[in-house]
Formats: C-alpha cells, structure tokens, sequence
C-alpha cells in the first residue's frame, strides 16, 4: 500500500468511525474495490493503527470535559441544554465507571463465542449490503424517538448492558458503532448529546480491547512484516485528524435529530453495493 492510498483510507476511518455509517462497511468496500487482502500482515497493522488514530480523536474533542469530570464527577452526565460535558446532574466516578465495564462486558460476551461469525461476515460484500440497510432503518427509527428526558446520572446499568450488546453487534461490518450505540441510547431514552458522550466513553475501551487482542494474535505475521509500518503511521495519523473534525460533526447533527440523513447514504451504499456484488 502506498502512502497516498493509506492516508485516504485512514481519511475514510476518521469520517465513517464517528459519523453512522459503519467504518468496517466503508474498508470492507475499498478493500475489495482495491484489491487488497483484508487478513494479510500489511492491512491487519493498517486496521490496527487507523483504530488507535480514531481513538485518539475522541480523546482530543472531549478532553476538556473528561479532565473536568476526573476533578468533579458530577459535571458530566445532566442536562443536555448545558452542552457536551457540562452537567449539573449528580454522576459518581464510581457509576460511570460501572455502567462503561457493564457496557463492554455485554460486548465482549456477545463478540467473542460469535468471532468467527463476524470475521466471515467481514469478507462478504453481500452481508455489508444487508447491515447497511439495518443501519439506515435504526437511524431513521432513532430520529422518530421525539422525546429522550435521561441523563447519564438517570441511566441504568440494564440499559447501559443493551447498548454494549448493540456495540457488540456492530462489529458485523455495515453496522456503525456509533449509529448502532447512540440509536439504542436515545431509544432507551438517553439525552441526544449524552448518548453521544456515552457512545464515545465506552468506544474507547472496546476498540482498544479489540486492537490490543488482534495485535497479539497476529502479532508473528504483522510483526514479520515491516514493510507496511509507513503505511499504517500515515493512516493513523490521518484518520485521527479527521476523525476530530466527523466526531464534532456527530455531536451536532445527533443533537438536531438528523442522524436519518446519514440513514438515506446507508441505504445509497446498501444498493449500490448488492448492484456490485450481483454483477461482479
């Protein structure tokens, strides 16, 4: 893989990680209109270091509120109205904390006895369609939700373990994490923004956790391969830029119950990519 390739690869993790429209959709697509090999060493390490860039990008845009909650845990997690991060709603570290591991419990018990279902799933074109269409419907459904009165500090583990399954779920490629987690949050009746903030917090550890599990079982034939190493840098690097700029985006267009509009472009890509798979 050139540079020029991974840096617009790396540009399409940053937009479709944050942004509901499924990042393992979009790379699934490119890398088969590419002609790349999805499990060879140089793309696993590519994977690997697009999805550390897209987590640097959330820590940089909620880093404020994130410093401010590890001084005072009540100043995340109330009223929307305030904004992102800001919060007069009593949410205890200990809380947070437990809601984020019930979340991500949920994921891992529900990914790890299905893995080899998802890992087959991602080489098919025909199953990306499928789950685009999926994602579109929960968008659409998601901006059909016109009340959500909770806060964080109102939101219960039981409903903090179903958005982990639906993060779980999302690992199916065509599934966005971000619209599949937030969709669930909001139909739950989580606040837009919070839903958002929440997404994002247990987004973290869940795609940390799955990087540092595919490092180690693939660590002799990435590690074998240095060839990609440049590649892999530039799309991290990229993909972080950007995903800053797509993860603002989410925070204003959820806000504004406009999340269908990006539910219309699944159902764009849905077609056009079962067209492709049929006459390819």
């Amino acid at each position: 893989m050139d540079i020029l390739t991974a840096v617009f690869l790396g540009i399409v993790q940053g937009i479709t990680e944050f942004l509901p429209v499924s990042s393992s959709g979009h790379l699934v697509l490119f890398e088969t209109l590419f002609g790349f090999d999805a499990e060879s060493p140089e793309m696993l390490l590519f994977d690997l270091a697009a999805h550390v860039g897209t987590v640097a990008a959330v820590l940089i845009v909620f880093r404020k509120p994130l410093f401010r909650f590890l001084k005072h845990p009540a100043s995340l997690g109330g009223d929307e109205s305030d904004g992102p991060g800001a919060s007069a709603g009593a949410l205890s570290l200990t809380r947070l904390v437990l809601m984020i591991v019930a979340a991500n419990v949920a994921t891992a018990a529900l990914v790890l006895p299905l893995k080899k279902l998802f890992t087959d799933a991602r080489g098919s074109l025909f199953v990306v369609a499928l789950m685009w269409a999926v994602t579109g419907t929960l968008l659409w459904l998601t901006d059909r939700k016109k009340t959500s009165p909770l806060d964080l500090a109102s939101f219960g583990l039981k409903s903090a373990i179903l958005v982990g399954l639906a993060q779980g779920v999302a690992v199916l490629p065509g599934i966005s994490r971000s619209g599949a987690t937030i969709g669930v949050a909001v139909l739950l009746g989580l606040q837009r923004n919070r839903a958002v903030e929440f997404s994002m917090l247990i987004g973290i550890p869940a795609i940390l956790g799955a990087t540092l599990m595919e490092t180690v079982g693939h660590w002799q034939s990435v590690g074998a391969d240095g060839a990609g190493i440049a590649a892999a840098v530039a799309g991290a690097v990229s993909a972080a830029v950007v995903g800053v700029g797509s993860l603002k985006l989410l925070l204003v267009v959820s806000k504004g119950a406009k999340l269908r509009y990006f539910g219309f472009y699944c159902y764009a890509l849905a077609v056009g990519s079962m067209i492709y798979f049929l006459v390819a």
